[in-house]
């Protein structure tokens, strides 16, 4: 992923984290075990209604474009890492 134009690994609440041009992309929050993306809040809600999202609220405020993807669903991991990064760029 890194090698992607923009794309550099960074941290973030003292984690490991992927940025596009500085902006925060993606990073696996292991006090729940699950990744977080950062997509349209539209996406969130269609992952989160799908049930292959839960709603990142780490500071009792929701987060609009965040979204917790459980590691159940790891095998789909790179493809959402790709879709943020989709969604990154389009920002």
């Amino acid at each position: 992923m890194t090698r992607e134009k923009g794309v550099e690994q960074s941290t973030m609440m003292k984690t490991p984290c992927l940025r596009y041009n500085g902006d925060f992309m993606a990073m696996m929050f292991e006090k729940e075990d699950a990744l977080i993306i950062k997509v349209s809040s539209e996406r969130v809600n269609e992952l989160i209604a799908s049930g292959k999202g839960l709603e990142f609220n780490f500071t009792r405020k929701r987060f609009k474009e965040w979204v917790l993807i459980p590691l159940e669903f790891e095998d789909e991991y790179e493809s959402l890492i790709y879709e943020a990064l989709k969604y990154a760029k389009s920002k």
